[in-house]
């Protein structure tokens, strides 16, 4: 079996003009699963037969495919320990309702990291090593994750370079980097102990004594959610290949067209501002003070047009204002890739911030949880995106100061569509990267030419600490030895001016 790592897309026999692909896709999170989608139907549309395998993580995301092409699809059920384990824990619904007033720096997550992992485990034992897998390649639908960096022999540069969940950009105090050094340390041990389940858990099926470092250096390629031209620049190797905005339709792909509905919507007023917070952000369990802050701007604005993504149906919150569109579901990307939407805010999920910046439209961020709030520094650092903390969601004046600060100065909207404008030139284009490293793996599977030596060395060696330390010694050994000589040279000066003084008296 090969480890599971958090999502693995399986290439299997290669036939004449096509070959087969199993895309494993856990049933986890909407933004994980159209990540996988996406991959699923570009393979499909060059005509390659895909199937996709979905273990169940969640029973309340069994039904996530994220393709509406696919057709050859394998459920496996939860596995009813990690589904007891869930409702007794209950922390999805805890969750949805405590994240809008947890702290986004995490520290909430360690009491999760022992029945995740555990669960993670137990969805690998139904996989074998059996199935004739010829190249693995692993697709991640998140950033660079430091503990594949680390079995890659990739730098983690923490000292520059922002980890998943910072709160800082590329420029750093020395507080800073500690604190994005512990912030890189949280998500190895995470990841770790996550790993390490998955091994524990297959150990009756599995005959190899493969470590996850093995599996996850075994890899022809590691496929992440990152683009280099919207992200900070960071140092990688030639395994990793960066694919974010391939699930992305843009106007430039093709003339796209909205239902009547939202088409109508967009054309009763000058301005309309999109308002979401993701697939696990409910706006309908935001507490009292926020949706009633929300309602208070968006009452002050009768001349702009709020489409609020509000999970509850046929919810009768904005019943007295006509501006105010609540719908449990919207065309997120074909309404940022109209020219009549104005401004959106959101949470910063990945997802939507890739789609934000392909569209080219202007947003206010406000960070919830996770890697949220770097991906707000990631936007706001193109010019074209402002950040509210989450703090103030409670402060109608806050929201509509943020709000207005965007609409009135047209720096925000040209600097969003200078970014549109570069990801849309991009010399490669995510998914035509994803489809030639595909078929690239293909032909020539894991190409061990590619493995850094960097993998094998400790730490002293990987950053030449031990260079470092034998210099110090040496220089330390030719200083004591210098001031031995220095103290023996003097002791004798003053040994003979003494001899010298007593024969003279």
């Amino acid at each position: 079996m090969k480890l599971v790592i958090i999502f693995i897309l399986l290439i299997l026999i290669e036939l004449t003009f096509s070959y087969k692909v199993l895309v494993f896709n856990p049933a986890f999170g909407a933004s994980h699963s159209n990540f996988l989608g996406k991959i699923s139907d570009i393979l499909l549309d060059a005509g390659h037969d895909v199937t996709m395998l979905i273990p169940v993580f969640m029973s309340s995301k069994k039904d996530l495919v994220g393709s509406k092409k696919i057709t050859k699809i394998i459920r496996i059920d939860q596995d009813r320990r990690s589904k007891q384990m869930h409702e007794e824990a209950n922390l999805e619904e805890m969750m949805k309702k405590q994240i809008w007033k947890l702290d986004a720096d995490n520290s909430a997550f360690f009491f999760m990291i022992k029945n995740f992992s555990l669960a993670c485990g137990y969805e690998c034992e139904p996989l074998f090593d059996h199935i004739g897998v010829k190249t693995v390649i692993n697709a991640d639908s998140v950033l660079h994750l430091d503990i594949v960096k680390y079995a890659l022999g990739e730098p983690a540069s923490t000292s520059f370079y922002p980890g998943p969940f910072s709160k800082f950009i590329d420029k750093m105090s020395f507080f800073e980097r500690t604190r994005n050094l512990l912030g890189y340390a949280f998500l190895w041990y995470f990841s770790w102990t996550r790993f390490q389940a998955e091994l524990e858990a297959i150990k009756p099926y599995y005959n190899k004594s493969l470590s996850w470092e093995d599996h996850i250096n075994g890899a022809a390629f590691y496929l992440i959610n990152s683009n280099q031209y919207l992200d900070f620049a960071s140092p990688t190797l030639p395994k990793t290949v960066f694919i974010g905005g391939m699930q992305v339709n843009t106007k430039k792909d093709g003339k796209m067209e909205l239902e009547k509905e939202w088409d109508d919507l967009l054309s009763l007023r000058k301005e309309n501002v999109l308002v979401s917070f993701g697939s696990n952000a409910f706006s309908s369990d935001m507490p009292a003070e926020f949706k009633k802050a929300f309602l208070e701007v968006f009452a002050s604005m009768p001349d702009t047009t709020f489409i609020w993504k509000y999970e509850e149906a046929n919810a009768t919150l904005a019943d007295h204002l006509p501006n105010v569109k609540l719908t449990t579901w919207m065309p997120q990307n074909d309404l940022l890739a109209d020219d009549r939407l104005t401004l959106f805010i959101t949470h910063g999920g990945l997802g939507s911030s890739i789609e934000l910046a392909y569209q080219g439209k202007p947003s206010l961020v406000i960070p919830l949880t996770s890697d949220q709030p770097r991906n707000a520094l990631m936007l706001t650092r193109h010019g074209g995106a402002l950040e509210l903390d989450k703090t103030n969601l409670d402060k109608p004046n806050k929201i509509l100061h943020a709000i207005k600060t965007i609409l009135d100065d047209p720096n925000y909207r040209k600097n969003a569509e200078k970014l549109a404008s570069i990801l849309s030139s991009q010399p490669h284009q995510p998914k035509d990267v994803v489809l030639k490293h595909c078929d690239f793996a293909v032909k020539f599977g894991d190409l061990k030419t590619l493995n850094s030596e960097g993998r094998n060395l400790n730490l002293l060696q990987f950053y030449s600490i031990d260079i470092a330390l034998a210099a110090l010694a040496v220089t330390v050994s030719v200083l004591l030895i210098v001031a031995s000589l220095i103290r023996c040279l003097f002791r004798k000066i003053v040994s003979l001016f003494l001899n010298v003084k007593i024969k003279t008296e």
